[in-house]
């Protein structure tokens, strides 16, 4: 591997792409969150991280299908209350929410994923089936465990963020309010310490940041970004926001 100069995240892009992984990676293990009926978007993310990452093997992980097997409210509730995003954005007005079976199903998939990190001793990556990865995918990877400082609980692998992100290092950033779940490293003590928190009270993208952002674990985004969603938000998504009512 190419050493990777410390002053440009644009040199970082160009770092020619490992066939094994890097020594920071070689623990890890990843899985991809599909549902059953998709996959077309099973056959796009294996080419996908194939050309990016030919070190990284993937592993296909059942997503749950809210409507066809609703999860137990023991682990993902029926509805949700948008008072806590009201008082940090001001585009959220305050109201209760029944969540859509597609974000319950999202909820208990990611919630299925948890539980796989959980019994590991290496961090798990997690991959919605709608990612794409980008090229910096391996070199911004494997930098950004390498300087992730002890007790770190998650690394998101875009720099998505509701807020002010701030640099924390040559490719990690401090979020404020980390952004979207297509993508993101995730250690067994920060997945025991959600599955303690269960039920999810909120959509996870909400439940995620929300609890990142009051400290529950430590959390970083990544830049340059290792992947993106296919399309942008709302488009083409197999999960409706229950929360869009919510907007003034």
């Amino acid at each position: 591997m190419k050493i990777v100069p410390s002053d440009s995240r644009k040199k970082l892009s160009k770092v020619s792409v490992p066939k094994l992984a890097p020594a920071s990676l070689r623990d890890i293990s990843s899985v991809v969150i599909n549902l059953d009926r998709r996959v077309d978007r099973w056959v796009k993310i294996q080419k996908s991280v194939a050309k990016q990452a030919p070190w990284l093997q993937l592993k296909r992980l059942p997503a749950v299908d809210g409507a066809a097997a609703p999860p137990p409210v023991s682990e993902v509730t029926k509805k949700w209350s948008t008072a806590r995003l009201s008082d940090k954005f001001f585009w959220y007005k305050p109201m209760t929410v029944r969540m859509a079976p597609g974000e319950r199903g999202c909820c208990a998939s990611h919630i299925a994923a948890w539980k796989v990190a959980a019994k590991r001793r290496a961090p798990l990556l997690v991959l919605e089936d709608d990612a794409v990865a980008l090229p910096p995918f391996t070199a911004s990877l494997a930098q950004a465990v390498a300087e992730a400082p002890s007790g770190t609980g998650m690394i998101f692998l875009s720099s998505k963020d509701r807020g002010t992100r701030k640099t924390a290092g040559k490719v990690l950033m401090e979020p404020e309010f980390v952004w979207t779940t297509v993508g993101y490293l995730i250690w067994p003590a920060a997945a025991r310490t959600f599955l303690r928190m269960l039920p999810m009270d909120m959509p996870v993208d909400n439940f995620l940041a929300w609890h990142i952002c009051h400290g529950k674990i430590l959390a970083y985004s990544l830049r340059p970004a290792a992947v993106r969603q296919a399309n942008t938000w709302n488009v083409g998504s197999d999960v409706p926001h229950s929360d869009d009512v919510a907007h003034w």
